[in-house]
């Protein structure tokens, strides 16, 4: 589907060799099913990075794989590598919230208006709100001019003021960079100081996390190692700038495996584990962008933890972070292998139920119309044909047989379908119009 390409970048990699870097894998049968299941990963050129695991405080694997040998190679990472984490750092936000309310220097049910006397709505939308994705603002800032990069925290703010609320405070819920631009200020208030500097000073250093750094708004430099992005481009592995124009600077940051595990250590402990952990027990948060994917994930309950690093997005992230959590958990999991996905007919009155237009939220409002076609059915964005489906099963719709992208229809309150995208390892809601 070739325009949803701009969003979601390529859909084949060059042919090349695999080969991790040389670190013993112990005997423990987890830590050799899970080396297992990245050495098959990557042989079938779907990962490029680093995996670092523990379960009851005993290391199970810590290893880099690449998809090149040659350490001269832009995508070549060892275990010491530094990636940027992107979204991750909203945990750290999330962390600086809990010590700053045990300090008592602010509260999560604060009203936001504490902190921006005229914001709209300031005194119904709280920090909480904030965190939890549900004070009703965007995922990005809408109808911007320019680039959100050559933003700075002040104007960040003053825009997100004139944002139209997707809903009431606290009566739904939708992803919110912008809401987080405003934690990043709220915390930095408190502080007295830009975002970056709060995380390193209050994190990075007590926590001895001495390979992690901004790139941004920090006194202190710590980038010696990076790992270079790497996205698909036609058939060909190529390399993109890390820092991108489309993205904000404020909460920019890099970090090794070891580091981040350090971090997930201390979310261990009390207050952060009791405020920070889920339903499940479980605390965990991805990250990612233009080439590049994060994942740091502990399971209170289970005993184990993991930091996933990659510098190469064309992988299947959530399903490979379902499984490691499974081997993990002593679950045996099927090594990775080759795809090649059968179609099948589907009677055309089945096929008329998934007809209609669908709204992505979380890609910016992408809208994409479904139109029955002959054995199978068609997706459009804005008029263009951009791909042509065949269905796997009555419910699900694939394109190409040997990548695991797809449409999946589900049912949904109102008695018609939404759908759940599938594609590089994402997966997305489209909400039926």
């Amino acid at each position: 589907m070739r325009k949803i390409f701009l969003l979601f970048l390529g859909l084949a990699i060059a042919s090349c060799t695999s080969e991790t870097e040389k670190i013993e894998v112990s005997e423990n049968p987890i830590s050799q099913h899970l080396d297992a299941y990245f050495t098959a990963l990557t042989d079938l050129k779907e990962f490029n990075g680093v995996i670092l695991a523990y379960k009851n405080d005993s290391l199970i694997l810590d290893k880099a794989y690449n998809l090149f040998p040659n350490p001269n190679s832009s995508t070549y990472v060892s275990t010491e590598s530094q990636f940027d984490i992107h979204s991750v750092a909203k945990l750290m936000t999330h962390y600086l919230i809990v010590k700053l309310e045990e300090e008592g220097r602010l509260s999560e049910e604060d009203p936001i208006n504490r902190f921006f006397p005229d914001f709209p709505k300031g005194d119904q939308i709280t920090v909480k709100m904030l965190l939890d994705h549900s004070s009703g603002l965007p995922r990005e800032l809408l109808d911007l001019e320019g680039n959100e990069f050559d933003l700075e925290p002040s104007e960040i703010v003053a825009l997100a003021k004139k944002q139209p609320l997707l809903f009431d405070p606290g009566e739904d819920a939708q992803y919110s960079n912008v809401g987080y631009e405003l934690l990043y200020e709220v915390i930095s208030q408190i502080y007295g100081k830009p975002f970056s500097q709060c995380v390193v000073d209050e994190i990075f250093v007590p926590l001895k996390m001495d390979h992690s750094g901004a790139h941004f708004y920090t006194n202190n430099k710590r980038l010696e190692n990076p790992a270079k992005n790497h996205v698909l481009q036609d058939t060909s592995l190529v390399q993109v700038p890390n820092i991108l124009e489309d993205e904000f600077k404020t909460a920019r940051f890099y970090s090794t495996a070891a580091d981040l595990d350090r971090f997930q250590k201390a979310l261990e402990k009390e207050p952060y584990a009791s405020a920070m952990k889920n339903e499940a027990g479980v605390i965990a948060k991805d990250g990612g962008s233009k080439g590049i994917r994060a994942q740091v994930y502990t399971d209170l309950e289970k005993g184990f933890r993991f930091v996933l690093l990659a510098n190469f997005d064309d992988m299947p992230f959530f399903k490979t972070i379902e499984d490691v959590s499974k081997i993990l958990d002593s679950e045996l999991v099927e090594i990775p292998k080759e795809l090649n996905r059968i179609a099948i007919d589907v009677a055309p009155d089945i096929l008329e139920k998934y007809a209609g237009s669908y709204f992505f939220a979380d890609f910016d409002g992408l809208i994409l119309r479904v139109e029955v076609e002959e054995n199978g059915i068609a997706v459009f964005q804005d008029n263009e044909k951009i791909g042509s489906l065949k269905a796997e099963s009555p419910t699900v719709f694939f394109e190409n047989p040997k990548e695991p992208e797809s449409f999946e229809f589900i049912p949904n309150e109102e008695g018609s379908y939404d759908v759940m995208m599938g594609w590089k390892g994402i997966s997305v809601k489209g909400k039926r119009q």
